[in-house]
């Protein structure tokens, strides 16, 4: 084999396994960037929902990155059923307005006769 041809399969090999440490490396830093962008949402429901309390806070800081996705996870489950609730209610107001008109309609019609 030429030393050319060993020289372009060398970078060629060295070639991939860059990539293949990139790929890697830009998964981990997605990932971390994700974690960190977690605690900060659960920060700020900290500062927001508990007015910033301290020993609330120190638990956010204590929590595992898989405990706090769970909570996150579980905060956005319900906040999904307060919207879905709320539509719900909605609904609810707007067939109990038809329901009245209709039997205020059937009374006027039944104190007529």
């Amino acid at each position: 084999m030429k030393a050319s041809t060993k020289i372009t399969v060398g970078l060629s090999i060295a070639a991939v396994a860059s990539v293949v440490v990139a790929v890697t490396a830009s998964e981990k830093i997605i990932k971390k960037v994700s974690q960190l962008s977690n605690r900060c949402k659960a920060k700020k429901i900290v500062n927001d929902r508990f007015g910033g309390n301290e020993k609330v806070m120190e638990v956010v800081d204590h929590l595992s990155d898989d405990e706090l996705d769970s909570i996150l996870n579980l905060l956005d489950k319900v906040k999904e059923g307060r919207d879905k609730t709320s539509e719900y209610a909605d609904k609810l107001k707007d067939n109990a307005g038809g329901m009245k008109d209709k039997f205020t309609s059937f009374l006027e019609d039944l104190l007529q006769n």
